[in-house]
């Protein structure tokens, strides 16, 4: 919900505040001590941007995904300006969504892919990462001259990366600031990792969206395919899985938060969370989303 132009606390925020502060803090801790390092610990950043994806759930859509890694990003790197731009290859558009400037949303915005002097439309041509600190002095590596935003307050550093789904580009990440040396190397790291979740974001979306057998309540119904169906290599990582695990599995892909996960097999939210663990563990995932999209990639569920 908005109210004018101006994005609510707890809607740019959605399910951040129940992982506390401690979270945010130790997030800051990271982000600050890598800037100030040349050799970040990142370890512990991989362990952090899980704690992220964790909060992005199947159910969320793109906007509330986009709004889950605002709230998140902010938390990682200056992130004044932040927006996730679709490339609509036939159009030969790039669609700006969630467009989010210092906690405001911003009108959807739409770019010729093909205009020259323009950064997104660079970034997506040349299937290439931009890295900018000083954009009066630096311009010149992509564009012949300072682009004036379509949206938005002009930038004086910012990050673009491409999104790519199936070895093709399919749009951006970016982040802006109207502050000029805001950014380190680590940054374009942990952006890339951000727009992964986009990307496993969109990837869900589509495969939903393929025609099936649908619910009453519009949903579809999944199925768990014959083992003898089955690859050689899909039936040897399902034989990792418990029972419990398959059950647990099954109502993640169904679109079910774990608390309701734990009231239908009678359990508690813990344990469902530690048969979560376990199931990311055996599928060398390291959240739901990636989970389910493997569970399907491997044709487990049809």
């Amino acid at each position: 919900m908005t109210t004018g132009n101006t994005l609510k606390k707890d809607t740019l925020q959605p399910n951040i505040q129940a992982s506390g502060n401690i979270f945010h803090e130790k997030v800051k801790l990271w982000s600050d001590n890598a800037s100030a390092s040349e050799f970040p610990d990142w370890e512990e950043q991989i362990r952090l941007l899980s704690e992220i994806g964790d909060l992005i759930t199947p159910d969320l859509s793109l906007e509330e995904v986009i709004a889950v890694i605002y709230a998140s990003v902010n938390q990682l790197m200056d992130a004044y300006q932040f927006a996730v731009g679709l490339y609509d290859e036939k159009e030969g558009t790039i669609l700006f969504k969630g467009w989010i400037e210092n906690n405001r949303q911003l009108p959807e915005a739409i770019v010729d892919a093909f205009e020259e002097n323009r950064l997104a439309p660079w970034c997506v041509m040349n299937e290439s990462e931009i890295f900018i600190n000083d954009l009066d002095a630096e311009y010149s590596r992509y564009v012949k001259k300072i682009p004036y935003p379509k949206v938005g307050s002009p930038p004086k550093a910012a990050l673009y990366v491409p999104l790519r789904m199936n070895e093709k580009v399919v749009g951006l990440i970016t982040v802006r600031t109207i502050h000029k040396h805001a950014y380190h190397k680590h940054h374009l790291y942990i952006l890339k990792t951000l727009g992964n979740f986009v990307i496993r974001s969109l990837a869900l979306a589509k495969e939903r969206a393929k025609p099936s057998v649908k619910s009453e309540a519009g949903q579809k119904n999944w199925h768990w395919c014959a083992v003898e169906k089955l690859s050689f290599t899909s039936k040897k990582i399902l034989s990792f899985l418990t029972e419990r695990e398959k059950e647990v599995l099954f109502l993640l892909v169904s679109g079910l938060p774990n608390k309701a996960i734990a009231e239908k097999l009678f359990v508690s939210p813990g344990t469902v969370k530690t048969h979560t663990l376990n199931i990311y563990m055996k599928m060398e995932v390291s959240n739901r989303t990636s989970a389910i999209l493997k569970a399907i990639e491997l044709n487990w569920l049809v």
